[in-house]
Order: structure tokens, then C-alpha cells, then sequence
């Protein structure tokens, strides 16, 4: 697992529901964190632990269903804020689906699969370059909720700034490998 298939991990965790057994794991998540190669990511990455650390499993909880249950700016579906509920993001998600499906993965998750945490979760245990396009379709949706989280003052707008960050990272690279690709011919 490279660092950004790690950064991915991990917010694909922490971007769900919060679970009492994370506080348990604190100390290598900061190990983990501490450990990324970039300073930006891994500054991004300790200060929501920093939050989780010092915040009760209760006020997790409601923070987090205030964040993405009951906002519909920041929801974790990505063509919601799209599409909204209309009828052209059935045909999105079919396409999603089937974006996962010749990647080889089969969904298993009783979520819609643009539901971010399993977007990362892919994005996580497959090879890059399989993840890499759906990361790049969905990043202007990523960027977009991390801005709202921003604007909301949330901390969990910390991981998807990491995760932005790590898909930034995979876009320049594609942008120097098409570029060098220009010089040879």
C-alpha cells in the first residue's frame, strides 16, 4: 500500500459513522500520520486525530450526523450534489457501478456506490491506476464537499483535505507523464 492508498484508508474509515473502538487506535494513527512523506498531508491528517482525540464518542456521533446526515451541501453521496435526486443520476450511478466492476471490484456495501467512503475504500486496496480514474471523476465533488466542510468549519474537513491533496498529487503526475510523453514523439 503506497501513501496516498493509506491516506485513502484511512478516511475512508474515519468518513463513516463513528465507531467507540477508534479512540483504541489513536496512537498508531498519529504514528501513521506522523510517518507520510508529504507535511501538508500528514499536518492535515493529525489534526483531525487531534479532534477525535479530544472529542467524547457522543459528540462524535452528533457531529457527524449535523455534518452528513442532516446537510445536504455536505452529504458523502458525491452525485448528489451533482444530480440532487433527479432523474440523470440513476444513469451516473449505473456508470459508477460499472466503473468499479471493470476495475474488478465487485460491491459487496449496501451503499450507493458514490458514497465516498467506499469510493476511498476502492481507492485504498486496488492498484492506482485501476482507482485512479474514478478518483479523478469524482474529484471536483471531493474538492467541492472538502470546501463546504471548510466553510462549515468542520474537522472533518482535515481528511477529505488530505485525500484531495493525494488526488492533486496523482493529477500532476498524470500531467508530467502526458507532457513527457509529448517530448518523446
Amino acid at each position: 500500500m503506497n501513501q496516498s492508498q493509506a491516506v485513502y484508508n484511512l478516511a475512508s474509515v474515519l468518513l463513516q459513522y463513528p465507531s467507540s473502538e477508534w479512540k483504541d487506535y489513536l496512537p498508531d494513527l498519529h504514528s501513521e500520520a506522523d510517518s507520510h512523506d508529504d507535511k501538508q498531508i500528514a499536518v492535515s491528517l493529525k489534526k483531525f486525530l487531534d479532534y477525535l482525540d479530544r472529542t467524547a464518542y457522543e459528540d462524535l456521533c452528533q457531529n457527524y450526523v449535523l455534518t452528513f446526515d442532516f446537510n445536504e451541501r455536505s452529504t458523502l453521496y458525491l452525485t448528489y450534489s451533482v444530480f440532487k435526486d433527479n432523474r440523470e443520476r440513476g444513469p451516473a450511478l449505473v456508470k459508477l457501478r460499472q466503473e468499479f466492476k471493470e476495475a474488478g471490484a465487485e460491491l459487496e456495501s449496501d451503499e450507493l456506490p458514490d458514497y465516498l467512503p467506499l469510493i476511498l475504500e476502492f481507492a485504498a486496496i486496488t492498484e492506482p491506476e485501476k482507482s485512479a480514474k474514478l478518483l479523478k471523476l469524482h474529484f471536483r465533488s471531493i474538492e467541492r464537499l472538502s470546501l463546504e466542510l471548510e466553510a462549515l468549519n468542520s474537522p472533518y474537513h482535515f481528511l477529505l483535505a488530505a485525500c484531495v491533496d493525494c488526488i492533486k498529487q496523482l493529477r500532476a503526475s498524470d500531467a508530467i507523464g502526458s507532457s513527457d510523453e509529448r517530448r518523446i514523439i
